[in-house]
């Protein structure tokens, strides 16, 4: 069936409708006399007819009883009303005027300008027309017709009254069908919206539930089905309380305030919610919830951690996992703590295995960035041409060796998280201008692209030189020095903090024992000999040293152990930084012998890196 249907009161009507109706393809016509119009309606809704077109009392009839259809009323033009009372005077000037409110109206304004004696009554039904006709006649007064419709006409007869009908010309009928057209279009427009807006939140995981400000659900999408048990039908228009107790929905409307991250149960189901009030005009009018299963968020988080995890993107040491209790180490850890909640630039200095990537992990596991990605890049390690497209990644066939699909940056794989710069002050001088234009405006562009991408990184910087001094040099710049040391730590030796050497050492003591599956003590003195070693590898060093003591002793570390395997590198404490020097030359350079030259393994002996070494070879 067409989707606009003009049900037309009389026999007069229809014929004009039909006439006008052939220039419309949207557009039907039947004939609905007042008691079979609602029939004729609710059949033709059925059969998918989106706007009726009527008039007068039929109108108001089909309006009442099929609300659900739109309805456009048959505005009754001046001209018509002109021509029918035209028509009335001939059989006097005594005219009645029974009918819709909108014929009344027009009426009222066009009587006063015409020479009859003109008489308008807005009727709703037969009875009420009846009642206005015997109050004029009991007056006394003459009533030569009435004009209106069908309703009217029955008036008349019942009277012995002429009658003459409204008729309904047609520019009127015209009119109304351009206004049906209209409408059908927007509703159609509003349909489509409101089925790409259902498809949207059907496709999405979360559930989503809308209530109105009486507290009756308006929205409840297939996730919210899933996630509750609840089948839409059952609860649409349904007061939101009769299913979920718990809501709070009902105080977000009444307090216009969001409601965020409440967990609450819906049956045997846990949920993490977010409420918000619906505003219109400044006027709430509704609010909104956005739920999740809360397993299914931590089955999420596990999925998100692993993956980080299978690329090494996870932090793995927070603040207690730094070992110690000296004042010193106590007093950064402080502050590192207050460091953690911005995400402005960190700058931690400190010689080679002082535990700066501890501190920096930790940073990032106590920032609200603790369920991102920590990806952390040794920049002396990395050859100076290569630099560049590790951190910003590259396009295919960036350059020769390229892969064929490209390569994602690391900075881009630390989105939403942090990156840990170890080493700074080795990166090439050529590249440090990259970086800082990186760091100011917070994206990158991948070799061999003219895109660019950006980020939301928080970055963490190490060296283990003096920065300002490479400024001197020529070797830093001092404008990325002056961006990377916003926040600043410097990491103690272990010769600064002797105190926890003790603690420290346990710490790995009971680590090794465990890996070799023994049980091994240690004497105060070789305690006290461990304290007195200046530690040139810091606490990386400490480490090796454990792990072979443990590896040599039976069931004790002795003193004479201690010194046999700290051999000519033990001495008590020296605060002069000459004799420092020579200490750490000599140690150095009796290891690399010992090693026969690898310097990888001269590394690995003193507790260093490998560049780390290389440097202080050629210092040396």
């Amino acid at each position: 069936m067409k989707p606009i249907l003009i049900v037309a009161p009389n026999s007069d009507i229809l014929k004009i409708s039909k006439r006008v109706a052939k220039k419309y393809k949207e557009v039907s016509v039947q004939l609905g006399l007042i008691d079979k119009a609602v029939e004729i309606a609710k059949k033709a809704e059925h059969m998918g007819v989106e706007v009726l077109i009527s008039r007068g009392i039929t109108a108001k009839i089909l309006k009442e009883e099929v609300p659900s259809v739109a309805l456009v009323e048959m505005i009754v033009s001046s001209y018509d009303i002109f021509s029918t009372i035209a028509v009335a005077k001939k059989y006097g000037k005594n005219i009645v005027v029974l009918g819709f409110k909108s014929l009344v109206e027009e009426v009222q304004q066009i009587g006063p300008i015409l020479d009859i004696n003109l008489k308008a009554y807005h009727i709703e039904h037969e009875e009420e027309g009846e009642s206005y006709i015997k109050q004029i006649i009991s007056s006394g007064e003459k009533i030569d017709s009435i004009l209106g419709g069908t309703v009217a006409e029955n008036i008349a007869s019942k009277f012995g009254i002429h009658t003459v009908h409204l008729e309904t010309g047609e520019a009127a009928i015209e009119k109304s069908i351009k206004e049906a057209v209209r409408i059908l279009e927007v509703s159609r427009k509003e349909k489509e919206k409101a089925e790409q807006f259902k498809a949207i939140l059907n496709h999405i995981n979360q559930g989503v539930i809308s209530i109105n400000e009486e507290g009756k659900v308006t929205t409840f999408n297939l996730g919210a089905e899933k996630i509750t048990g609840i089948i839409e039908k059952a609860i649409l228009g349904k007061d939101i309380i009769k299913f979920m107790p718990n809501t709070k929905l009902i105080d977000v409307v009444k307090t216009g305030t969001p409601i965020l991250g409440q967990l609450y149960n819906i049956g045997k189901t846990e949920i993490l919610t977010n409420d918000i009030p619906i505003i219109v005009d400044e006027k709430v009018v509704g609010a909104v919830s956005t739920f999740e299963d809360a397993a299914k968020i931590q089955e999420y988080e596990q999925k998100i951690r692993s993956n980080l995890r299978d690329k090494g993107y996870v932090a793995k040491y927070s603040f207690s996992d730094i070992i110690g209790e000296s004042e010193i180490i106590q007093n950064i850890k402080k502050k590192s703590l207050k460091y953690a909640v911005t995400d402005s630039t960190v700058l931690i200095v400190g010689e080679s295995g002082t535990g700066k990537e501890m501190f920096a992990q930790g940073i990032h596991l106590s920032s609200k960035r603790k369920n991102g990605p920590f990806v952390a890049l040794n920049c002396g390690a990395i050859p100076g041409n290569l630099i560049e497209s590790e951190l910003f990644g590259y396009e295919e066939g960036a350059f020769t060796g390229a892969s064929r699909k490209g390569k994602m940056g690391l900075f881009t794989e630390a989105h939403g998280g942090t990156i840990f710069l170890d080493e700074i002050g080795e990166l090439p001088i050529e590249f440090q201008a990259r970086l800082l234009r990186v760091i100011q405006e917070r994206e990158v562009r991948p070799l061999g692209s003219n895109k660019v991408i950006p980020i939301d990184v928080r970055i963490i910087a190490a060296a283990n030189k003096d920065l300002l001094k490479e400024i001197e040099k020529g070797n830093f710049r001092s404008d990325l020095y002056y961006r990377l040391n916003i926040l600043s730590i410097k990491v103690p030796t272990l010769m600064e903090r002797r105190d926890d050497i003790r603690i420290i050492f346990k710490h790995f003591l009971n680590i090794m024992c465990s890996r070799f599956n023994k049980v091994v003590k240690i004497s105060e003195k070789a305690i006290n000999i461990l304290k007195e070693y200046n530690w040139p590898g810091n606490i990386r060093e400490l480490e090796n040293i454990t792990e072979r003591l443990v590896i040599l002793s039976e069931d004790e570390i002795t003193d004479e152990l201690v010194k046999e395997e700290l051999g000519d590198f033990m001495h008590y404490r020296d605060e002069n930084e000459s004799s420092l020097e020579h200490l750490k030359q000599n140690q150095i350079l009796k290891v690399l012998s010992e090693c026969k030259g690898n310097q990888t393994l001269a590394a690995q002996k003193l507790g260093i890196s490998r560049t780390h070494l290389w440097r202080l070879l050629k210092k040396y």
